[in-house]
């Protein structure tokens, strides 16, 4: 699991695991999430938690807290992102590796 840090002076914590399922995709599994941020909270894979270099935007989070599910698409290869970025707008409000 990956350990979420706030950033942006936002406070964010929680853990993060992926689950990958063949020919399907996959999830990252949301645990104990939780953010002071407010508004629209969007994912995002990245590299190195860099949203100007390639992502892959994992949506709207159903939730700004608790335990959830977030899907991947089946043609994302996973072991080229390392970081799970979670943001409000443009703004990054927190980030865990992902494992």
């Amino acid at each position: 699991m990956g350990a979420f840090s706030g950033a942006n002076n936002h406070t964010t914590s929680g853990n993060v695991g992926v689950a990958i399922i063949a020919g399907v995709g996959g999830d990252l599994a949301f645990q104990d999430f939780a953010t002071d941020a407010t508004g629209e909270l969007k994912s995002y894979l990245t590299i190195g938690g860099d949203l100007a270099k390639q992502t892959v935007d994992l949506g709207t989070l159903p939730e700004t807290s608790g335990s959830f599910n977030v899907s991947f698409p089946a043609d994302t290869d996973i072991s080229l992102f390392d970081t799970v970025v979670v943001a409000t707008g443009e703004t990054s409000v927190g980030a865990a590796r992902v494992p």
